[in-house]
Formats: C-alpha cells, structure tokens, sequence
C-alpha cells in the first residue's frame, strides 16, 4: 500500500514539472507572437558588427547544470552575409 501511494506521490511530482515547462514554453511562444508583432522581425547583421549566439538548447532540458551554464556566446564578428 506504501508503495503505490509513493508511485502516486512520484507520478504527480513528474507531471507536474511537465506542466510547468509546457507552461513556460506556452509563455514564451506567446511572448515571441507579440514581439514579432511589435518589430521588423528579421534583423539583418552588417560585416564588421558584434553579436552574440543564444544557446537554446539549455531550454529543452530540465538539467539543473543549466542553471550554471552561459545561455550567450562571447562576442563574435560578423564577417560576411
């Protein structure tokens, strides 16, 4: 009897952190949908400009070492289109 109700308490424990990272991505979807709106959308790089990658498959993963992790690249140069 213990044991199904700590594979019930498990389960639930489980689900719900499936359901908050479906919620964070609903959000974020979202958040996307209304920036877009809200901009030009595509943003074009010139050679010689700085930038930055974003490392978003730290997002996809519930890895607690991602919390540690750089979600952005070092500065790099753009050096052609």
């Amino acid at each position: 009897d213990v044991e199904v109700h700590m594979a019930y308490v498990d389960q639930q424990r489980l689900d719900g952190a499936d359901q908050a990272v479906a919620h964070g991505n609903r959000r974020k979807r979202a958040f996307d949908r209304r920036v877009l709106k809200s901009t030009a959308g595509e943003v074009v790089f010139a050679p010689g400009q700085l930038v930055q990658v974003y490392a978003n498959a730290l997002e996809m993963t519930l890895a607690s070492s991602r919390k540690l992790q750089p979600r952005w690249s070092a500065p790099r140069r753009i050096t052609s289109r």
